[in-house]
């Protein structure tokens, strides 16, 4: 069955994904989600060709729809570090995409007795209200995400190319190995989830070697470390942006940062806030230095950054914080 030629464009459907990619990374780096790469795909017509004609038992084809009917034309997906971040990267994706699908396979797999990989998969869309900046000519465009540890990307893709793009697939012994590969994996990444635990609770419990110490990204990641250790760390290269944004407050020192921080309540901010997950680190030391310090904090980070959009999400947070205060 050939596809409807003047219907797939290979090429707008390419700038919808890198769209939709940008958003997601954007919106990753909004919340302070640690992440390690978000790549896309786009389907190609032989491959959407061959789906299009596939069949249920019955005979009737699976997707009559055609096209209108697939929802991954375009597949995302975000890898991280520790599985245990999963969970708030599906959570800020659903709220920033109309959430159609949210299924976690592994946890699943698991409770079924299973081994090996299967991952969170959402089927998503992006909004006409509020829709994520870059996205506005994409507007109804569904597509898939796939969440996933580098360990399981890793496993996965291996997988992918011996069995179905080679000629061992069903070999017993082939199939022994990838079971045993995964229980592994598994493992592995339960250790990387305890690493990261231990490491806050170093970070959290280390005392400040020199009260003139000249904070810098290693430095500062101990500081909300202690001052946070409820929330999960955040990408390595916010922390060297927030430390630009803390001197441009006139925060320049370990021991000033811990006295400023350590006084601040993130918890009630979380409540001004209604975060729907536990944002990252540097979200939360974000918006603690955007409530104390108002409109000048927005005048002296808004062009920090690589982010063209800062100052009006600035101020949108800073308009929802003052009507917050305005009804206590």
């Amino acid at each position: 069955m050939a596809v409807e030629q003047d219907r797939f464009q290979q090429q707008a459907l390419n700038d919808a994904a890198q769209a939709i990619r940008n958003a997601i990374v954007s919106r990753l780096h909004d919340d302070g989600l640690n992440h390690h790469d978000v790549q896309f795909r786009v389907k190609s017509p032989t491959s959407v060709a061959e789906k299009l004609t596939r069949r249920c038992t019955d005979g009737r084809l699976k997707y009559p729809g055609g096209l209108d009917h697939l929802d991954d034309l375009i597949g995302v997906r975000v890898i991280l570090f520790v599985e245990s971040d999963i969970e708030a990267v599906a959570i800020a994706l659903s709220s920033q995409f109309i959430c159609h699908e949210d299924e976690d396979k592994t946890a699943m797999m698991r409770k079924n007795g299973g081994i090996g990989y299967a991952g969170r998969h959402l089927t998503l869309e992006v909004p006409a209200a509020n829709t994520p900046r870059g996205c506005r000519d994409f507007t109804g465009r569904r597509f898939e995400v796939q969440i996933r540890t580098v360990l399981q990307h890793a496993w996965a893709e291996f997988e992918h190319d011996i069995r179905f793009k080679g000629s061992s697939g069903g070999n017993a012994e082939i199939s022994r190995a990838f079971t045993m590969a995964s229980t592994l994996i598994e493992l592995a990444d339960q250790q990387f989830v305890n690493i990261s635990d231990i490491l806050k609770r170093i970070q959290s419990e280390a005392a400040t070697e020199h009260e003139t110490q000249k904070l810098d990204a290693g430095s500062l990641q101990g500081v909300l470390a202690r001052a946070f250790p409820g929330y999960p760390s955040s990408k390595e290269n916010q922390y060297s942006w927030m430390v630009n944004v803390l001197a441009a407050n006139g925060i320049d020192t370990v021991s000033a940062a811990d006295d400023w921080f350590k006084v601040l309540d993130p918890e009630k901010m979380a409540k001004i806030m209604q975060y729907r997950f536990s944002p990252g680190q540097v979200r939360v030391a974000d918006d603690l230095l955007l409530q104390s310090f108002g409109e000048s904090y927005v005048q002296a980070t808004k062009e920090l950054g690589n982010d063209s959009n800062r100052e009006t999400k600035l101020r949108s947070r800073l308009s929802k914080l003052r009507a917050v205060q305005d009804d206590e």
